[in-house]
């Protein structure tokens, strides 16, 4: 019986060292590149987006060295909070480009409508 026993337990505790979360590098690599095409997309260009630019970096930085201490599991969701903020930051700018380009028209209709009543 004492030698069941030790064996279950040997079995266990080699499942457990070898068990684990695989590295995340395609989630790095995603969270990279969102970072990227935020900071493209004028991200940094507008105060509210470029703090979320600022945090994903943030947020890869950990990431890469929580993979570098094993946790992985850790990372895979540092990692994935990097690309929402990334996501948001490129969402931030596109929407404040929007804005400036439908004050623009609004003010080119203005300038129209007062040319046609005079």
């Amino acid at each position: 019986m004492k030698i069941r026993t030790w064996v279950y337990w040997c079995i266990s505790v080699t499942m457990l060292a070898c068990g684990g979360a695989p590295v995340p590098h395609d989630a790095l690599s995603a969270a990279q590149a969102d970072v990227k095409g935020a900071e493209v997309g004028g991200a940094t260009e507008n105060p509210k987006a470029a703090l979320h630019v600022k945090l994903a970096k943030d947020q890869i930085e950990l990431a890469q060295k929580q993979i570098s201490d094993g946790d992985n599991e850790e990372a895979t969701r540092t990692l994935n909070r990097a690309q929402a903020d990334a996501e948001l930051a490129l969402a931030l700018a596109k929407e404040a480009k929007a804005q400036g380009e439908a004050a623009e028209a609004s003010e080119q209709v203005g300038k129209l409508r007062k040319e046609m009543s005079k």
